[in-house]
């Protein structure tokens, strides 16, 4: 750019000085016009690349979801319903997966959930079981201490033997001891009923994780839009430990249709504000300039954090300047193809010095005309 600018400004010497002669050159003029319009050339470049931020690292970016079976034992595929790149709808089968083997383990866990519900009942009717056994107890026991407690006052006045006492003394030992026993089956029944409960629901929620993993044998799709890179073939295994086995991109949204992420280094980087008037450069149109908002900045880049770690960092303050990336709005996203991935370069223009854009546009155009030969 300094070597047009200082050609048209030569040319403008020659115009003035030698062709139409306007004004006679001197020594003085002489300096004067090889000293002032250098440094203005000068100034002028310096406000374009620090006032008027230039990109040649934009982006188009498309979203992208990966698709992973969320089934916890693998499954083998039956089928593949899509075929790469053709439109399809939300919620349509992108590929199903055999169901017979979770099919089975639903069933078995079924019968061990039955189990499980009889053997809560069982317990159950061990508590009344136990309930029924501590009141004949506590029964047996009253009994045994009237018994206890007559016989001692008779054998003081010797109207009953000594043996008797004894054996009623006897009974009564017993009658307390079989209360005590009562009483600790009764406690072990409760806790029979409360592990039987637990196992009951451990069992239950088996069974949903069963039936989600029968439903997540059908794969469908997360939104309107197309299938990119589809290696899956029946007969593959998926699930479990396997990751993403296909890649869908999804049609852009109102918020993401026409947006251009480029990256400005950080010295210009504090001068962008959100609704800066910016242009744009695609190399799928060449010639054409295409102009914009900016959308927001994204105050932030990958060496901006720090991994929870046990290493202490050593190389803070080191490495080449960052990058920030910056999103630009298209006025006419919706007359726009833009495949992602898609290169561009893009200028945002500040309201600072806003004659130094000048050469900034300049240069945005004749990069969308190299287009037609790069």
């Amino acid at each position: 750019m300094a070597w047009i600018l200082a050609l048209v400004y030569c040319g403008l010497l020659w115009l003035v000085f030698a062709k139409l002669k306007l004004i006679r050159m001197t020594l003085p003029i002489a300096v004067v016009a090889g000293s002032v319009g250098p440094s203005l050339i000068l100034i002028l470049l310096f406000c374009a690349q620090y006032f008027h931020p230039f990109s040649a690292t934009g982006l188009v970016l498309s979203e992208v979801v990966p698709i992973a079976p969320q089934l916890r034992q693998p499954g083998r595929v039956l089928s593949v319903e899509v075929k790469a790149n053709e439109p399809i709808k939300k919620g349509d089968v992108l590929f199903r997966v055999d169901p017979m083997p979770y099919e089975l383990t639903i069933k078995s866990l079924e019968s061990e959930l039955e189990v499980s519900k009889q053997n809560e009942q069982f317990a159950k009717a061990s508590v009344d079981t136990a309930n029924a056994t501590i009141e004949r107890a506590k029964a047996t026991l009253a009994f045994a201490t009237r018994d206890r407690d007559r016989n001692a006052a008779l054998i003081e006045t010797q109207s009953v033997s000594r043996e008797e006492y004894d054996q009623s003394l006897t009974r009564f030992v017993e009658a307390d001891s079989t209360l005590t026993q009562a009483l600790a089956g009764l406690t072990q029944s409760n806790l029979s009923v409360e592990s039987s409960k637990q196992r009951t629901i451990q069992m239950e929620q088996k069974v949903r994780d069963a039936k989600y993993d029968l439903e997540q044998t059908i794969v469908t799709a997360p939104g309107d839009g197309f299938v990119v890179n589809l290696q899956l073939r029946p007969g593959m295994l998926v699930g479990g430990s396997t990751g993403s086995v296909m890649s869908f991109l999804l049609d852009e949204s109102d918020d993401s249709r026409g947006v251009i992420v480029a990256t400005f280094d950080q010295k210009h980087f504090l001068l962008i504000k959100s609704g800066q008037y910016a242009e744009v450069a695609l190399r799928d149109y060449p010639g054409e300039i295409f102009t914009g908002r900016v959308l927001n900045t994204i105050d932030i880049n990958g060496k901006g954090q720090l991994m929870a770690s046990g290493d202490i960092p050593d190389d803070l303050g080191t490495g080449v300047p960052s990058s920030f990336a910056v999103r630009i709005k298209l006025d006419k996203a919706d007359q726009l193809k833009l495949p992602g991935g898609s290169h561009a370069y893009a200028a945002v223009y500040t309201e600072n010095v806003q004659i130094a854009g000048i050469p900034v546009m300049f240069i945005i155009r004749a990069h969308s005309w190299l287009n037609y030969l790069l």
